[in-house]
């Protein structure tokens, strides 16, 4: 079946937990009729593949008015007050806080639930979805948690693209606008000024590609011994089955140079037909996902939010080295972590930023995040 592999290779990105279940006191289906009529493509390497998660769902390609929340042993009677709600990032699921990829490690959920928190998670429709309408799942998940538990306010930890649904929700760019229900914003390597890995590193999304990763790519066009072939589907433009991905795109070709060494770097970032690919260019993916990092900038959260920043700095996943050109987590650049100012412009509070010395996926499960994560929950209580 698809997924089983070796859970240690870095491009298995097709592996799930086999005991996702094991991880949850219950999981619901959840289903918003706002957006009963909204359909989001997939394509055969981004459908949900966790039997657990299709069960509930129906379906590995779910429609986007359904999600799933998920409750941890101990959602009803830990003893920390404020309830935390976990929001995954792209291509991962609620397992990626349990037993991300089937690695083996301890994830952050079990390390909070085993610290006396209440644990709460969300698994969105689509792993690589529309960035508005997860912020309307995770409004509502939002809502569900606050009323199980009987309190006004809970507490999010968001990894990678999660952070941007919320902060879509936390600075009233839907509707429902912010309902004054989250105290604490915990970011685990967001990218807050935004991404270009997709155009800046070609030679890895021909990888992912070449394996069927769960991950998108800069180009609409790829050629074999000349002749083209058509992967719209693959790619982050419009049209292809990857809508949240453009959306949160952002430039930074004039702060950190591209690498030259990449095949095709100039025609994919800046587009036009490289050597072995077509690419549209990130302006034009730019235009597709509607500048959605520009109007987050000018927004801003709503005040009183309690904001916390954690970013790494190994670019080593395994034994494979990826390329940065600057301090990075391997994927997110620590200058757009730590891009916080236009957040807390309205009244909301930064806390604490913090570098350690980790990868972008062991931010979901190394015990110093979760130690992080915790001082950020627990202080004040």
């Amino acid at each position: 079946m698809p997924g089983y592999g070796k859970p240690d290779l870095l491009y298995s990105l097709r592996v799930y937990a086999a005991n996702s279940s094991s991880h949850w006191q219950k999981t619901e289906l959840r289903m918003l009729s706002s957006l009963s009529q909204v359909k989001e493509p997939f394509c055969e390497v981004n459908t949900h593949i966790d039997p657990y998660l299709i069960e509930y769902f129906g379906s590995n390609t779910p429609p986007a008015s359904h999600y799933l929340l998920h409750s941890a042993p101990g959602w009803d009677s830990n003893f920390r007050p404020v309830p935390v709600l976990l929001v995954h990032g792209a291509g991962l699921d609620a397992t990626s806080f349990t037993n991300l990829w089937n690695m083996g490690h301890v994830g952050l959920q079990q390390q909070l639930v085993e610290l006396g928190y209440r644990v709460f998670a969300i698994t969105f429709s689509h792993p690589h979805g529309d960035n508005y309408i997860q912020a309307q799942q995770l409004a509502d998940a939002v809502q569900q948690v606050c009323s199980r538990c009987g309190v006004q306010k809970v507490d999010l930890v968001v990894h990678s693209k999660g952070g941007i649904a919320a902060r879509i929700y936390l600075s009233s760019l839907i509707s429902p606008a912010f309902r004054g229900d989250v105290r604490r914003l915990i970011m685990l390597g967001v990218p807050n000024l935004g991404n270009d890995f997709a155009f800046r590193f070609p030679s890895i999304s021909y990888m992912i590609y070449l394996a069927g990763g769960n991950g998108v790519i800069a180009w609409d066009r790829l050629y074999c011994w000349g002749s083209p072939i058509d992967v719209t589907l693959r790619s982050i433009y419009t049209g292809g089955a990857f809508p949240g991905q453009s959306q949160i795109l952002y430039r930074w070709d004039e702060q950190i140079p591209l690498d030259i060494t990449q095949q095709d770097w100039w025609t994919t970032y800046y587009g036009g037909k490289g050597f072995m690919s077509h690419s549209r260019g990130i302006d034009a993916a730019l235009a597709d996902g509607g500048y959605l990092i520009e109007h987050l900038e000018r927004r801003g959260l709503e005040p009183d939010i309690e904001l916390s920043v954690l970013g790494g700095t190994s670019c080593l996943f395994g034994m494979i080295p990826l390329p940065g050109g600057a301090e990075s987590d391997g994927v997110v650049f620590l200058d757009s972590v730590f891009n916080t100012e236009a957040m807390v412009k309205r009244g909301a509070r930064l806390k604490e930023k913090q570098a350690l010395p980790l990868n972008h996926i062991e931010l979901l499960y190394h015990p110093q995040a979760a130690r992080w994560v915790h001082q950020q929950l627990s202080d004040g209580y």
